[in-house]
């Protein structure tokens, strides 16, 4: 499968994790979640036509909103909330995206899906499921004896993120995508360039892709990655991330195509680690022009390495390998980073087990 990536040159990124102290978790449930930042060190580009860059992953929440189970399963992509007294749509407004994440479930692997609210009554959820896997709501979310519980928790996007009108960003503005820093996104088979335009473009502070439309309520999922492109020669800058430290195992989607996958928690893990090796459908080979691959951002050499599983079929077998016959298993997957990868066959979905106490 042919892979489409970004080559540019980066220097080396700076990524500091810290967990704060716990605090309280608005909504029906009174229970605490641990709190914490991620900072990024962008460096500034090596001149004026070589920029940085930067593969980063946001693993942190917002504070949720509300918490409750889940009282029944209405349609395809409607639930009725336990306990609840919304304002109707109050989680529908596209300038302030909501997610409804499950909390805990009797099914493991219901525990961490997640999709975009956009309609609710006083006690009523909709859904959006394009691009989630799900036909069903029901399919992830179960109501009854023992149902699942739910979080609604507003979505990270590009300005709460890296900055708006009210904070600027620290990133670099500009009148085009060729002159300012750059949020990258992967939409599935390419990139979408963002800018913040600053004060000196008209339209002015809101961040632009195309046309003058404000993008700053683009949602950053939790299991994408974000691809940062710095073309400033001025130094460089440091971008925190705070939020609530996830506190279940995660669920990220790996499709027939191309991901930019997220590091979905605030700690380094490895390639092995990971455990893509192990889902039912990927596919091991001799290269990685014939396997499904991970491709890990090298700071130092401003390309993407190419990893594969080399299955039970080649000598040697069972190891995740680049070059010559070393095992890869090691290669470190750092917190707030991101890993592109190609997979050939039908949807996945990547368990990823909570690693540590929350």
């Amino acid at each position: 499968m042919k892979a489409t990536f970004l080559r540019i040159r980066p220097l080396a990124t700076a990524i500091i994790a810290t967990l704060f102290l716990p605090v309280a978790l608005h909504g029906q449930t009174a229970t605490t979640v641990p709190v914490g930042f991620i900072t990024v060190t962008l460096p500034a580009a090596i001149d004026a036509n070589t920029p940085s860059s930067s593969a980063v992953s946001v693993p942190l929440y917002k504070p949720a909103d509300f918490a409750g189970a889940v009282a029944s399963v209405d349609s395809t992509n409607q639930i009725t909330l336990v306990g609840a007294a919304f304002t109707a749509n109050q989680f529908a407004s596209p300038s302030a995206p909501r997610l409804v994440r499950v909390k805990t479930s009797a099914t493991a692997s219901h525990i961490g899906k997640m999709f975009v609210v956009t309609a609710n009554t006083t006690n009523q959820l909709t859904v959006d499921l394009t691009g989630t896997g799900v036909v069903n709501v029901g399919d992830a979310i179960t109501a009854g004896a023992t149902p699942d519980t739910v979080e609604i928790l507003p979505a990270n996007t590009i300005g709460s993120v890296f900055g708006n009108a009210t904070t600027p960003p620290t990133l670099a503005a500009g009148t085009g995508a060729n002159t300012a820093d750059n949020v990258l996104l992967w939409n599935g088979s390419t990139w979408d360039a963002y800018f913040w335009t600053g004060t000196a473009t008209t339209p002015n502070n809101i961040w632009k892709r195309t046309g003058n439309t404000d993008r700053a309520n683009t949602i950053i999922y939790p299991d994408d990655g974000v691809f940062l492109v710095r073309r400033a020669i001025t130094g460089p800058v440091s971008i925190t991330f705070m939020g609530t430290v996830p506190s279940t195992s995660e669920q990220s989607g790996i499709p027939s195509g191309s991901t930019f996958l997220a590091n979905r928690f605030p700690v380094n893990t490895t390639l092995g680690g990971l455990g893509l090796h192990t889902l039912p459908g990927w596919t091991a080979g001799t290269s990685a022009n014939n396997a499904d691959s991970v491709y890990v951002w090298n700071t130092v050499s401003g390309a993407w390495d190419a990893y594969f599983w080399t299955g039970t079929a080649t000598t040697p077998n069972n190891i995740w390998k680049r070059t010559g016959n070393t095992d890869r298993s090691n290669t470190p997957i750092l917190a707030g980073t991101a890993i592109y990868i190609t997979h050939a066959g039908t949807n996945l979905n990547l368990t990823q087990v909570l690693p540590y106490t929350p």
